[in-house]
């Protein structure tokens, strides 16, 4: 019985991973970082807040534009001078029989093009203000970047080393179905011996089924990790982890983790950056109560042959003001809208400083506590382990119960799973607080120091 199901189960396992890649920690985050979509669309954002601020760059250049027309009239545009031929013709009648009757100005069709330059020299604040925006707007979206990244660390961390929970806890499942099916096989023994009632050798095979039962949930949900954290990399095929779970004893106190996280989180950068924008709208709107000043250059570039084109000049320069009474805008109102959004910025920071300190302490609490949860469990495994050898040795001798026996084994075994699971807790909360602090690098540092190859 035994064979048969190690044999199954095993099987089972070994497709699961015959196909399936080595992957360290390090080359599985290199792998995240560079094909995650969320990550990748973060970065386009980056990108496109540059394209604008680099476009915000351009607004001190004049404006160069080519204009052109061509009209057509109902009739050519002329000036009567048949008044002035009357007068003339009072005093020299020769004369006025010379002078026509009307002089035209414009053709019936009329063209004409010229290139106009306008150049900003005071603006009010408006440009200045425009360009400041844009690179809080880069600052937001880099923050916002950096904040997928540290999320993204997270996630990653839970979906790789969850596989590692996973197949050794399977392994735990399969060592105690083994060390179970091992006591089924004595206690068949001593019952076709005589030495132990029916009822002995049923609790062993219950127990052996239950162990069975937990030992095929634990491979399922092997299975499920496995493949969530393939989907993740992107792979095609399986990926196996090669890094192990770790703990390191050397805890530092809170202290640090919270002083790094209420200066460089990126929660409160982008806050930051809203607030920059906030004061950049203030000053924008501000400045439309103020003049603007302007050179502006015109060149004739073309105008047909007639009376007008002749007359226009071939170039023209000058200096522009334009002095703001009375706007429908409602300049002042927004100008009251932007000093608010200025103080709920605030309001907000306030908020996000208290909530964040409240996670960096809950998370460090809970690393605390799971450090000190596998460190106690260390004596209670030991236990658990010599308490087996003790049961079983005892059964063999009339001494002891098979319930005994198959109760200890359990124990034992669930010992070891929630040793493993306190050993993945403190691996997920270090991994937050380091994410929330922003030293995700440092977690290789803690790979390393615990002797674990970095790859």
């Amino acid at each position: 019985m035994k064979r048969v199901f190690y044999g199954v189960m095993t099987a089972i396992a070994l497709s699961c991973n015959v196909q399936a890649a080595e992957i360290g920690f390090a080359e599985a985050w290199y792998q995240v970082a560079q094909k995650n979509d969320a990550l990748q669309a973060k970065k386009e954002e980056v990108k496109h807040s540059e394209a604008l601020q680099d476009a915000a760059k351009s607004l001190y250049l004049p404006n160069v534009d080519i204009t052109g027309s061509y009209t057509h009239f109902d009739k050519p545009i002329e000036v009567d001078t048949s008044e002035v031929k009357g007068k003339v013709g009072a005093i020299f009648p020769s004369i006025a029989g010379m002078l026509p009757n009307s002089v035209p100005l414009t053709n019936q069709n009329f063209a004409h093009s010229s290139l106009n330059a306008v150049l900003p020299v005071y603006t009010g604040g408006r440009i200045t203000a425009a360009q400041d925006i844009r690179q809080a707007q880069v600052d937001e979206a880099q923050s916002n970047y950096n904040l997928a990244t540290r999320a993204t660390f997270t996630q990653l961390v839970q979906y790789y080393f969850g596989v590692v929970l996973a197949e050794q806890v399977y392994q735990v499942r399969l060592d105690a179905v083994d060390a179970l099916a091992d006591h089924l096989n004595h206690a068949v023994k001593f019952e076709q011996q005589g030495q132990i009632a029916k009822v002995e050798r049923l609790m062993a095979q219950v127990s052996l089924d239950k162990a069975q039962i937990e030992a095929q949930k634990s491979l399922r949900d092997y299975e499920i990790a496995k493949l969530a954290l393939t989907k993740m990399l992107k792979q095609q095929e399986s990926v196996l982890p090669t890094t192990p779970l770790f703990v390191n004893n050397s805890v530092t106190s809170v202290t640090p983790y919270l002083s790094k996280t209420l200066t460089d989180h990126p929660g409160i950068a982008i806050l930051n950056a809203k607030r920059e924008q906030a004061k950049g709208m203030v000053d924008m709107a501000s400045a439309k109560h103020l003049p603007e000043v302007m050179l502006y250059g015109n060149y004739n570039l073309y105008s047909d042959d007639s009376a007008t084109g002749e007359l226009l000049p071939e170039w023209m320069v000058g200096v522009g003001v334009r002095i703001p009474i009375i706007e429908r805008s409602g300049t002042s109102q927004e100008v009251v809208a932007a000093k608010s959004s200025v103080r709920q910025v605030n309001l907000l920071q306030m908020q996000m400083q208290q909530d964040l300190s409240i996670l960096v302490e809950k998370t460090y609490a809970e690393m605390s506590q799971a450090l000190e949860e596998y460190n106690s469990l260390a004596s209670s495994e030991a236990l658990s382990e010599e308490t087996v050898v003790l049961r079983q040795k005892a059964f063999s001798q009339g001494l002891s119960t098979s319930l005994e026996v198959a109760d200890a084994q359990l124990y034992a075994t669930s010992i070891r799973v929630q040793r493993l699971s306190a050993s993945y807790n403190y691996v997920k909360s270090l991994a937050q607080l380091l994410s929330v602090s922003g030293d995700i690098d440092r977690f290789m540092d803690y790979l390393q120091i615990n002797g674990i190859e970095v790859k």
